[in-house]
C-alpha cells in the first residue's frame, strides 16, 4: 500500500521491549519481542525492521516500484499482444491501483491479493469479473518474477461461488423486447434514428460481438472483418489481430443476415458496414456504442439481470449489445447441432456453444413429455370410450 509501515517501541508484561506495526493491507497489528531490555537498542531495531518492511529490495539488490513495473509490463510484453489484449490488461492494472493504491511490487502478498480480492467482490462485482481480474494480475507478476523483479509469485486464493443453474451474467432477449428497443430508437434524435436502428437490426441477426460489428467492412483489402461475396455464399473473413482465437478464419453467416447485408446495393458497398451517430456526431468507439445500447435497453426497460450492488441494494442490469448476440445464440440452437452454431458464433470451444442447448433441451424435452402424455389420453379415452350398438361388432355364430 502506499502508506509507509511505521514500527514502534512498546512495552510489555516482562523485560523485553517489544516492537509492533500495523500492516497496511490487513490492518492488524504485528508485534515481536526485541530481544533486548534497553530502549536505546530496542529503538535500533525497530528501524532497522522498518527499513527492512520498507525497502522490498528485490534478487537484484534493487527496489521494484509498481509505476516502474507497469512501465516495463505494457512496454516489452503487453504492447507484443493483440490491441484488446493490451487494453484489457491496462484496464486491469487501473482497477488494481485504483482499489490497493500499490507501491513496492515485493509488497504485493497472499494477504495483499486476498484482500484485493474481497475489496471487489464489496464494490458489487461479479465473481466472474473479479476471477478476471485476479488471472490478468498473476500473469503480470508471473513476468514481473520472470524479470527477477521479485522473489516468487503469492499464491493467489481461489474464489468461491454458490453453484447456482444460471448458465450467463444476462439472458436471450426475446422477439418482443428486441422490437421494443427497436422502437425505443425512434425517441433518438431524428440524425442517430437510422444509424443506430441499422446497427441493432444487423446484431440481432448475425450475432456479432459489438466490437467484431464495428470492424465490419465492405473493403477486400482493408483491416477489419471483411464480407466476401466472391463465392455462391456470403462469408466473413476475419484476420488473426481481430478473432479472439487469435488465428486467420472464414466463417458462413446465417441466410437473413446475408438478405440484410445484401439490401446495400452494390455501388454503395464500400467502407464500414455499420457506421453509429451518436450525440457528437459519428463515432468508432466501441464502449460509447456499447453505452448508447445499453441506454436503448433501459428506455425500452428490458430487463436482463438484477444483480447485489456495493450499498447491499439490488441493481437491475437492462439488455446491452452482447443480449442481443445471446439472443441469436438461443434462436440457432433451436435449429441448427451444436458444431454449426459454434462456427457461426465464432466461438473457440464447443463447450461455450453448448451453454445455449441447456434451456432448450431441457424445454424440447419437457414438449416431447407434454405431446407423449397428451397422445396417451387420447389413446386411453378412445378404448374406454361407450361403444354404440352401431359400432359394435357382430357376434360371430
Amino acid at each position: 500500500m502506499s502508506d509507509e509501515i511505521r514500527v514502534h517501541v512498546v512495552t510489555r508484561k516482562g523485560k523485553n521491549f517489544y516492537l509492533r506495526y500495523k500492516d497496511p493491507v490487513t490492518g492488524k497489528r504485528i508485534e515481536k519481542n526485541s530481544g533486548t531490555t534497553s530502549k536505546r537498542k530496542a529503538l535500533r531495531a525497530a528501524g532497522e525492521w522498518q527499513a527492512e518492511l520498507n525497502q522490498g529490495v528485490d534478487d537484484c539488490g534493487k527496489v521494484i516500484h509498481w509505476s516502474e513495473f507497469r512501465r516495463r509490463y505494457e512496454q516489452e510484453h503487453a504492447q507484443n499482444l493483440r490491441e484488446k489484449s493490451a487494453i484489457d490488461i491496462s484496464t486491469v492494472l487501473n482497477v488494481v491501483e485504483d482499489v490497493m493504491k500499490p507501491d513496492r511490487l515485493s509488497r504485493i502478498t497472499t494477504q495483499w491479493v486476498t484482500r484485493f480480492m474481497n475489496l471487489r467482490l464489496q464494490q458489487g462485482r461479479a465473481p466472474s469479473t473479479v476471477e478476471g481480474d485476479l488471472r490478468q494480475l498473476k500473469v503480470g507478476l508471473n513476468w514481473a518474477m520472470r524479470q527477477g523483479f521479485i522473489r516468487s509469485v503469492p499464491v493467489f486464493p481461489r474464489l468461491k461461488k454458490a453453484r447456482k443453474a444460471k448458465q450467463m451474467k444476462g439472458r436471450p432477449i426475446t422477439m418482443e423486447e428486441y422490437e421494443r428497443m427497436l422502437r425505443a430508437v425512434s425517441k433518438l434524435p431524428d440524425r442517430q434514428q437510422e444509424s443506430i436502428g441499422y446497427l441493432l437490426e444487423g446484431l440481432w441477426l448475425s450475432g456479432l460481438r459489438i466490437g467484431e460489428a464495428m470492424l465490419l467492412t465492405w473493403d477486400k483489402w482493408s483491416d477489419g472483418i471483411r464480407i466476401d461475396t466472391s463465392g455462391e455464399f456470403t462469408v466473413l473473413l476475419i484476420a488473426a489481430e481481430d478473432e479472439k482465437g487469435g488465428k486467420d478464419r472464414e466463417y458462413p453467416i446465417t441466410p437473413d443476415f446475408e438478405e440484410f447485408l445484401l439490401r446495400t446495393p452494390e455501388p454503395e458497398r464500400e467502407g464500414w458496414v455499420f457506421r453509429p451517430v451518436l450525440h457528437r456526431g459519428p463515432t468508432r468507439r466501441v464502449d460509447s456504442v456499447s453505452k448508447m445500447l445499453v441506454r436503448i435497453g433501459t428506455m425500452a426497460q428490458v430487463k436482463v439481470d438484477e444483480r447485489a450492488s456495493a450499498d447491499g441494494n439490488r441493481k437491475v442490469v437492462f439488455a446491452s449489445a452482447h443480449d442481443l448476440r445471446r439472443a441469436f445464440g438461443h434462436r440457432w440452437a433451436k435449429r441448427v447441432m451444436p458444431l454449426v452454431l459454434k462456427e457461426l458464433m465464432r466461438h473457440e470451444s464447443v463447450t461455450t456453444t453448448e451453454k445455449y442447448y441447456v434451456g432448450v433441451q431441457a424445454q424440447e424435452t419437457a414438449r416431447h413429455l407434454r405431446e407423449t402424455q397428451t397422445r396417451g389420453k387420447k389413446v386411453n379415452a378412445e378404448v374406454n370410450r361407450p361403444r354404440s350398438d352401431s359400432e359394435k361388432s357382430p357376434e360371430t355364430p
